[in-house]
C-alpha cells in the first residue's frame, strides 16, 4: 500500500484543499517532510477567499506566510473606514444638519458635520443588524455597499438620492435632517429567502457583486444574477442569450449600464434602469433585452490547434472588463487593450465592432510589455503592467479612438496619451479607486496613496479641510468651498491614526499663534480676507509631514513588517471613499506610547485605589482625582439606567457620543507628546528661499 509521504506532490496539492484548518495544520505537522508545505500559498488563498469571500486581486502575489497571516486576523481585526462627501448618509456616520449650507454664508461647522475628511471608522457592530466580517467594500455614486463573510450585501446611504437615508427629525427642541448611520442589508424576493450564518442558501448568498452609480449588481453561489435598483432585488433574465447551461463568471455596474461575462458567450450589456416587462410571468424577475459585445466570446483552444481567423481569434479570449460613462473596456489574453462604445439596442445588421486602444504598447517592440490588469470608473481608468507600470487613460483617449481620430505614431500635443504618474510607477499598486475628481492608489504593503482633487473641500482624499489641518497635508483651496488640490502631482499617504491628527492640530495651532511661527501660518493657513495660500510653501510642508508621517512607527514596527493599519481594499465614487483596513490595536497602542511624553510624578501624592471606571486596582492621584472619578463613574452609571429604561438604543445618541469624545480629548490634553516642545517648522522651499522666522531651518 503506498504511503501518503510516497505520493506526488501534485496529488498531495489536490488533497489540501479539501482540509479544514485543524487538519491541514495537523497533517502538515506530523512529519518534516510534511512541514515543508505548511505554507503552502495556494491552500491559504483559497481558505482565506472561501471563506472570507475575499474578492480576487490579479496583482496580489502573495506568499503562503501571508495569506496565513491573512486568515488569522480576518475575523477580528478586519474595520471599515470611510470619508468625503457623507449627504446622504453614505459614509456610515449619522449626522445632524443645523440648516441648509447651500445659501448666505456658509457654516463650514455644520458641512464638516456632514463630509468626513479625516478616515473614520464606521461602528459596525453597533448596528441594528450587525454586519459581521466585510469581506468586500465598493461605492456608489450615493452609497456604500458592503458584502460580508457570509454573502449579505449591505447599503450605507441609498443606491439612487431619492433612496438615501434621510429623515426628518426634531433633535434637541429643533426640526433637523438628519441622516442614520445604519447600514441595511438588502433584500431578496420572498421566494428565495436569506442566506443566514446557520444556512446557506445558494440562490442568494452573494459571491461576487459590483456597485454602479446607481445600482447593484450580484452574482450568487449558484450562477444567478441580481440587481438592485432598490432595496429589493430582481432576479435577471435575459431575453436573446441562454444562459442556463453556460457559466456567468463576473458582474460588471457601471454608470448607467449593467453587464454580466458568460463563458462562451462574452460580454452582456444592457441598461441599468430597464423597467419590469409588462406581461411578465415571473413577477420576481427582470425580463431584459440585452446586447452581446461582438468577438468576446472566444475561448483559448487548450489542445494547440490554430483558431480560424474570426473577430474573436483576433482579439482573444477576455479577461477582465470594466464599464465607464458610455464605454466599454476590456482587455484579453492577447495582450491587448479594446473599447465598445455601449449603445443601446445595437443595430441589428452589421454591428460595430470592439476598436483596440494602441497608445499603451510600447514604441518598440523590444520592450517587454504585459497587461495584467484594468480598473476605472466614471470616466478614468488605469492600465497594470507586469513591470510594474500604471499608465492612466481618460474619456477624451476614448473619444479620440472611438471616432477613429487618434493616430499613436504622431507627435501632436492636442492628441491623447496615457497619463504617467512617476509616483505609481514600479511601486507595488494593486489597484486604484476612482472617484469623479479623486482617485486613491493601493500599494502591496497596505498603504493608500490619495491623489486628484477634493472637491468642494469635502474631505475625498483623506486628507483633512482646507480650514483644519489640510494645509499640512499639502492641501491647497482658493477659499474653504473650492476644491482642494495638491501642489503638485504627488501622491499623500492616508493616514488613520487618530492621535496622527490630534499632531496635525496641535502642529497646525502653533502656525496660527501670535508670535515667532505666524509668518510661516500665513503662508499656508487660508484665511478669509488674506492672500491665497503659497503654494510653494504649502508643498515644501505638506512633503515635510509626509516623511515625519513615514516614521511614525519606527521602533514599533520593522522594516518589510506589516504595519498597525493594513488595507486589503480601497473603494471610491462621487466624491466619497471607503476602505477594508486590517488594525492591529496593540501595535497601534505600542506605537503612541512611543510619542507620549512620561510625566514626572511624585511618588508621595500617589495613593492606590480602586479604579471606578475601569474596575481595576491602579494608581490614582491625590483625593481630588478619586473624588472626579467616582462622580464620572456615577454620572455614567445614572444615565446607563435612564437610557434602559427609556428604551434608547445606540443610534439615538449620536451627539450624545461626539460629545463624550470631545470630553475626552479635553481630559487628555495634560497629556504630553514628542511634539508638545518642537515649534511649527521652518523649511526651504522649492525655488530656493526659505520660509520666514528665527529658528533653524529644518533641511
Amino acid at each position: 500500500m503506498t504511503a501518503l509521504l510516497d505520493l506526488p506532490t501534485d496529488v498531495l496539492y489536490t488533497i489540501f484543499p479539501y482540509l479544514d484548518v485543524a487538519d491541514f495544520l495537523a497533517l502538515t505537522g506530523c512529519a518534516k517532510t510534511l512541514h515543508t508545505y505548511r505554507q503552502d500559498p495556494n491552500y491559504w488563498r483559497v481558505l482565506t477567499r472561501t471563506t472570507f469571500r475575499i474578492p480576487p486581486q490579479p496583482l496580489l502575489q502573495a506568499d503562503g506566510a501571508r495569506w496565513q497571516w491573512l486568515y488569522r486576523r480576518l475575523r477580528t481585526q478586519t474595520q471599515l473606514y470611510t470619508w468625503g462627501s457623507n449627504g446622504c448618509g453614505n459614509l456610515g456616520h449619522g449626522f445632524v444638519a443645523t440648516g441648509p449650507a447651500s445659501t448666505g454664508d456658509h457654516d463650514w461647522a455644520d458641512i464638516n458635520a456632514r463630509n468626513i475628511g479625516w478616515p473614520k471608522k464606521v461602528l459596525l457592530d453597533d448596528m441594528t443588524e450587525p454586519v459581521g466580517v466585510v469581506a468586500d467594500v465598493q461605492c456608489g455614486g450615493w452609497s456604500t455597499t458592503l458584502l460580508n463573510s457570509i454573502g449579505n450585501i449591505y447599503l450605507c446611504g441609498g443606491i439612487d438620492p431619492s433612496s438615501a437615508f434621510m429623515t426628518r427629525s426634531v433633535h434637541r427642541g429643533r426640526d433637523r435632517n438628519r441622516a442614520t448611520s445604519q447600514a441595511k442589508r438588502l433584500t431578496f424576493p420572498s421566494a428565495y429567502p436569506p442566506t443566514t450564518k446557520d444556512r446557506h442558501e445558494p440562490s442568494t448568498a452573494i459571491s461576487q457583486f459590483s456597485t454602479g452609480r446607481a445600482h447593484i449588481l450580484g452574482l450568487a453561489d449558484d450562477g444567478k444574477v441580481w440587481q438592485w435598483n432598490n432595496e429589493e432585488a430582481r432576479l435577471v433574465k435575459p431575453l436573446h442569450v441562454d444562459v442556463s447551461d453556460k457559466v456567468v463568471t463576473r458582474v460588471v455596474a457601471g454608470w448607467d449600464r449593467a453587464s454580466m461575462f458568460v463563458h462562451g458567450t462574452g460580454i452582456v450589456y444592457w441598461p441599468h434602469d430597464t423597467p419590469l416587462r409588462a406581461g411578465n410571468a415571473e413577477a420576481d424577475a427582470i425580463l431584459i433585452d440585452t446586447a452581446i459585445v461582438p468577438g468576446t466570446g472566444f475561448t483559448q483552444s487548450r489542445n494547440g490547434r490554430e483558431t480560424p481567423d474570426t473577430l474573436e481569434a483576433r482579439i482573444g479570449q477576455v479577461t477582465n472588463h470594466i464599464l465607464l460613462e458610455n464605454f466599454i473596456l476590456f482587455i484579453t489574453s492577447f495582450n491587448k487593450v479594446f473599447l465598445y462604445q455601449a449603445v443601446f439596442p445595437l443595430p441589428d445588421l452589421d454591428p460595430p465592432a470592439p476598436i483596440e486602444i494602441t497608445a499603451f504598447y510600447p514604441s518598440s517592440s523590444d520592450s517587454p510589455f504585459e497587461i495584467q490588469d484594468i480598473q476605472g470608473s466614471f470616466r478614468s481608468f488605469a492600465i497594470f503592467t507586469k513591470s510594474g507600470d500604471v499608465l492612466m487613460g481618460n474619456r477624451a483617449m476614448l473619444d479620440a479612438f472611438n471616432a477613429g481620430t487618434y493616430d499613436s505614431t504622431s507627435t501632436e500635443p492636442s492628441h491623447p496619451a496615457p497619463s504617467i504618474i512617476p509616483a505609481l510607477q514600479n511601486n507595488s499598486i494593486t489597484s486604484v479607486a476612482i472617484g469623479d475628481h479623486h482617485f486613491q492608489a493601493l500599494r502591496s504593503n497596505g498603504t493608500i496613496l490619495a491623489y486628484g482633487a477634493d472637491p468642494q473641500s469635502c474631505g475625498a482624499l483623506g486628507l483633512g479641510f482646507p480650514e483644519g489641518t489640510g494645509p499640512l497635508r499639502g492641501l491647497i483651496a482658493e477659499h474653504f468651498s473650492s476644491d482642494g488640490t495638491l501642489g503638485r502631482n504627488v501622491g499623500r499617504q492616508v493616514w488613520f491614526e487618530r492621535l496622527m491628527q490630534r499632531w496635525l492640530g496641535e502642529m497646525k495651532e502653533k502656525a496660527g499663534m501670535e508670535g515667532e511661527a505666524k509668518a510661516r501660518g500665513d503662508m499656508i493657513l487660508p484665511r478669509r480676507g488674506q492672500a491665497a495660500q503659497n503654494v510653494a510653501a504649502v508643498t515644501a510642508v505638506g512633503d515635510y509631514f509626509e516623511r515625519e508621517g513615514k516614521k511614525w512607527e519606527d521602533g514599533v514596527v520593522e522594516e518589510g513588517a506589516m504595519g498597525s493599519y493594513f488595507v486589503l481594499k480601497v473603494a471610491a465614487a462621487g466624491w466619497h471613499t471607503a476602505a477594508l483596513v486590517l488594525v492591529d490595536e496593540e501595535q497601534a497602542e505600542r506605537s503612541r506610547q512611543m510619542h507620549v511624553v512620561p510625566d514626572k510624578v511624585d511618588d508621595e501624592v500617589k495613593d492606590e485605589k480602586y479604579d471606578w471606571h475601569g474596575g481595576t486596582w491602579e494608581d490614582i492621584d491625590a483625593p481630588w482625582d478619586q473624588l472626579t472619578k467616582a462622580l464620572l463613574w456615577l454620572r455614567d452609571s445614572i444615565w446607563r439606567l435612564a437610557r434602559n429604561f427609556l428604551g434608547l438604543q445606540e443610534r439615538d445618541e449620536t451627539m450624545e457620543e461626539e460629545q463624550k469624545e470631545a470630553e475626552q480629548e479635553e481630559l487628555g490634553d495634560q497629556t504630553r507628546y514628542s511634539w508638545s516642545d518642537q515649534p511649527f517648522p521652518r523649511l526651504r522651499m522649492a525655488n530656493g528661499e526659505a520660509m520666514p522666522g528665527e529658528i533653524e531651518i529644518t533641511e
